[in-house]
């Protein structure tokens, strides 16, 4: 029998909810830090900016690139036990950071290691709530994803009052211990009552005749389900049964007739069919059937899988979507990393250049929402949402040159930036959906964190180098303001090549 629905939308899973917020603020916090410690390293470790823009943009990188490894880690281990390792990595990757002297070093510690780390933290956060929430699950994606804005919001002053008491090193360490309170989190997430699989499949007669017809089995992907597949069940010469695994688009047909007994699929004791049984009677089995779906070989599973992604990127215009992020998140790297540097470079103090990210934070935090409530509205639509978003972002990130000679003219520009910057991350989903249907989500998710995660590790050194080249920060900022208008530009062309599905 199945355990009732006791933790869906109420009770235990606002605790959950609860602890996933937590994880989004720790590690959003760390991952929003990078541009905080980027000056601290130029001074204390290496002045080569390219070079030191490797380590935030390596922590960035492997952080979105991990999503697909992280989530078969997740899989297999739960959400409880992946956030603990997770939380032992942020822990390790930045105890280590704090002892290293090189840029080499920091790249393998404070980029790799700790962007698995919050890599497995943010897959945890991202996929508990679908466990515990069905009917208001919106409200708590909402609501949990606003962890990462709050994040943004605290870890400017945070980080420069640690690196004034305790210097690089210290505060490495200390964001170490800070980042390792995942753990404390994950530890809440328990596992979901709802997820209590059950093995059989109960055949009951429908009709006086002993027609067989089954009932409603356990949504559970690794059970099997079978259906009739007759016009009429209480047919006496020939009942035809469909058996597949669930989540398998291929179905095989089996039939019984009077005349041969030997291909009665019924269970004369219990009425109870189960996997373990192969469906055996008499000298004849299934068994086959439920080996070639269940037991593929792996290299055939893995060429269906290529040919899927690749037919999914080609599809309804989704390649424009991927290229849309790919400039996007170009624009997102170079402002979180050379953000405070730069302001440094106007003439602002440490202080007040990590405080533009509280500014930032603000705004960020309630445009995510408003975003959501607004992609809920059809006569708007996601498409043209998204390019509106990154078309305003990209105008407000050009203009902050114009408005970077004074530290509150600084600040209307990081407000209005975060303002439209924050609002595309809550359209992911609902543009995937569109473009390529709810049963490829997760595929199409993958995706776009890989291509996110391309742009992210690749934006700073970009910028880095156009800083180098021509001796003028301003040109950072404006090649990411042009970055954010090709995003929008490549959205808008993606009606061109959109259909119905």
């Amino acid at each position: 029998m199945k355990t009732p629905k006791e933790d869906v939308d109420r009770g235990y899973a606002w605790v959950v909810l609860a602890a996933c917020f937590a994880i989004e603020v720790l590690y959003g916090a760390l991952i929003c830090s990078v541009g905080v410690i980027t000056p601290a390293i130029l001074e204390e470790i290496d002045g080569d900016l390219v070079k030191v823009s490797w380590i935030g943009s390596t922590l960035l990188g492997t952080f979105t690139m991990c999503g697909p490894f992280v989530g078969m880690v997740e899989g297999r281990l739960g959400h409880r036990l992946a956030c603990f390792v997770g939380g032992i990595l942020i822990l390790l990757g930045l105890t280590s950071a704090s002892f290293c002297r090189t840029v080499t070093g920091l790249i393998l510690t404070f980029g790799v290691i700790t962007g698995l780390g919050c890599g497995l933290a943010a897959n945890v956060s991202g996929v508990a709530p679908g466990d515990y929430f069905n009917k208001r699950l919106p409200a708590a994606y909402g609501i949990c994803m606003s962890g990462g804005a709050l994040g943004l919001l605290v870890v400017g002053p945070l980080t420069i009052f640690l690196l004034d008491l305790y210097t690089l090193s210290g505060t490495l360490l200390i964001l170490g211990a800070i980042g390792f309170h995942v753990c404390s989190a994950g530890v809440l997430i328990r596992p979901s009552s709802t997820l209590n699989p059950d093995k059989s499949i109960l055949v009951q007669p429908d009709c006086e005749d002993g027609t067989e017809v089954c009932a409603d089995a356990p949504q559970d992907p690794a059970e099997l389900n079978c259906v009739p597949n007759t016009d009429d069940p209480c047919a006496q010469n020939e009942t035809t049964v469909t058996v597949f695994l669930q989540g398998d688009d291929d179905r095989h047909t089996c039939s019984q007739t009077d005349d041969n007994e030997d291909t009665d699929f019924r269970s004369p004791d219990s009425g109870i069919i189960t996997k373990e049984d192969n469906f055996r009677a008499g000298t004849t089995t299934v068994a086959p059937l439920l080996e070639q779906n269940s037991h593929s070989p792996k290299k055939d599973s893995w060429c269906r899988a290529i040919r899927e992604s690749v037919a999914l990127f080609g599809a309804n215009g989704f390649f424009l979507y991927l290229l849309s992020v790919l400039f996007w998140s170009l624009s997102e790297a170079t402002c979180m990393v050379h953000l405070p540097n730069y302001a440094e470079y106007k003439g602002s103090t440490p202080a007040q250049s990590a405080s533009l990210f509280t500014g930032m934070g603000v705004s960020a935090l309630f445009s995510g929402m408003l975003a959501g409530f607004a992609s809920s509205d059809k006569s708007i639509g996601n498409i043209l949402l998204h390019v509106g978003l990154q078309g305003m972002s990209g105008i407000s990130i050009m203009i902050l040159p114009v408005l970077s000679h004074t530290y509150h003219l600084q600040m209307v520009a990081c407000v209005l930036y975060g303002t439209y910057s924050q609002g595309p991350y809550t359209l992911v989903s609902p543009i995937c959906i569109e473009l390529i249907g709810r049963s490829k989500l997760a595929v199409a998710y993958g995706m776009w964190s890989f291509v996110l995660g391309i742009g992210l590790m690749f934006g700073p050194p970009i910028a880095s180098l156009i800083y180098e080249r021509s001796g003028d920060y301003d040109y950072t900022f404006i090649f990411a303001g042009c970055c954010n208008l090709a995003s929008a530009v490549f959205a808008m062309c993606i009606p061109l090549c959109k259909r119905n599905i």
